[in-house]
């Protein structure tokens, strides 16, 4: 019966010797990680903390049961008081201990697969060739160690499950809240945009959709509208036309600009580039192209 208690830690155990190399495969310190990411990424430490419960079960059952090793006058009554609560503070440092093993073995950490910097983390105690937690041990390597091992062997199972759960809808929230900010800043940005640039725009000749089509067919040849922006600020979009029209390849963007710029008289022209200079590069590319 003890042996068959025994089998599915074993297992679990195997588990959490197998899957830290597939969890790192995927690092957790991305924008965006799906909760069922998360869980397989950390895993292993639900595989370590029930293999711990199951060696302090069959280590308990064993010393309470009288004639087998290592208690041989076995546990009168389990259920005093007095009993339990040493039993249960035994049980917390040993399963610390059992935890602290495995993790060494393992190196199965809770704040490495999070990818977070733990104090100390480039302070170097040493290395060596043995791989796992002993290459490149350094003080945060310590402390990321104590504390898994401690979650672990104080907390059990459950505590793990816990922080696993929390993580999840941490995470969730975090990116609700980042979808909700998102979807404000672009209902902010259309109102700005259309109460205010496009307005300014029209008031000094220019049409937004003939501004857009511009910056396409500059797109289309492969140039930039900062060039153009930047003769309009210096009264030299002249000297840029002459530039476009003795190449055949960008001859139809100087064409396009001649065509739009006839559209806007020529003392509104440098106020083009300061109106478009108060939209940043995302505004400008969403409701431009470009």
């Amino acid at each position: 019966m003890r042996n068959r208690c025994l089998w599915p830690g074993i297992v679990v155990l195997a588990l959490a010797v197998l899957v830290p190399t597939v969890a790192l495969a995927a690092p957790l310190d991305q924008e965006e990680v799906p909760a069922d990411a998360l869980w397989i990424a950390l895993a292993p430490l639900i595989a370590i903390a029930t293999f711990v419960e199951r060696v302090l079960e069959i280590f308990w059952d064993r010393w309470e049961s009288p004639g087998v090793w290592p208690n041989r006058k076995g546990v009168s009554d389990p259920s005093a008081p007095a009993y339990v609560r040493s039993k249960k503070a035994w049980s917390q440092w040993l399963g610390t201990l059992v935890a602290a093993l495995i993790i060494g073995m393992t190196n199965v950490r809770l704040f490495r697969f999070l990818g977070f910097d733990v104090l100390f983390s480039n302070l170097l105690l040493f290395t060596s060739r043995v791989g796992g937690i002993f290459d490149q041990f350094t003080v945060g390597t310590l402390v990321d160690w104590l504390l898994t091992a401690g979650i672990i062997g104080w907390g059990g199972t459950e505590l793990v499950h816990n922080i696993i759960e929390g993580l999840i809808k941490g995470r969730n929230l975090w990116r609700e809240m980042r979808e909700v900010e998102a979807g404000r800043k672009s209902i902010l940005d259309a109102r700005f945009f259309g109460d205010y640039v496009a307005p300014e725009l029209e008031k000094r000749g220019v049409s937004v959709i003939g501004l857009r089509n511009l910056f396409q067919t500059l797109s289309s040849v492969g140039l930039a509208p900062d060039p153009l922006l930047a003769s309009l600020t210096t009264g030299q979009v002249d000297r840029l036309l002459a530039q476009l029209s003795s190449n055949p390849q960008t001859a139809p963007a100087a064409e396009a600009i001649r065509a739009f710029l006839d559209q806007v008289p020529a003392e509104k022209q440098p106020e083009i580039p300061n109106l478009l200079a108060l939209l940043t590069p995302q505004q400008r590319r969403r409701f431009l192209g470009a």
